[in-house]
């Protein structure tokens, strides 16, 4: 099920999690997983390139895995670590993911307490969508319409 993050995000999770709004971000639950994302704007004049080679420098020290992967076109870039956890004394797993575009990010971390939902937070993560809002400019409208 398609799910709205704002700013012309969106990300596809299951249809039995439930979303809200904490904090300015979202967050997601359900079936002992939790997303977290939160839509950011990229500051001009940062680029994507910018803002990822921050994010690598300030990420977790020592991730189990990356993974650096294509975006949707030539102007995202996508980016995640998969770490291990302690949460109040609890172990859990997480993907944390960057997804940027020339004008804004979507920072999420997917939360899990088996290591065996990697391909679940790693689908999830790629499912992240941007379409910008449709522009509604002057213009003749067609002819049928």
């Amino acid at each position: 099920m398609r799910r709205e993050l704002g700013g012309g995000w969106s990300i596809d999770l299951d249809g039995a999690v439930v979303g809200r709004v904490v904090g300015g971000n979202t967050r997601f639950t359900g079936f002992g997983r939790t997303v977290w994302t939160a839509v950011w704007d990229l500051p001009s004049p940062e680029t994507p390139a910018d803002a990822l080679a921050w994010i690598r420098q300030a990420g977790p020290p020592r991730p189990l895995r990356t993974f650096e992967e294509p975006g949707a076109d030539d102007e995202e870039l996508r980016y995640a670590s998969w770490c291990r956890e302690t949460e109040n004394g609890q172990e859990r797993f997480a993907l944390h993911a960057y997804t940027l575009r020339p004008t804004s990010y979507v920072q999420a971390a997917f939360l899990v307490t088996v290591a065996d939902d990697l391909d679940w937070a790693l689908t999830a993560w790629r499912s992240l969508r941007y379409r910008p809002a449709p522009h509604h400019g002057g213009g003749t409208p067609l002819a049928g319409g």
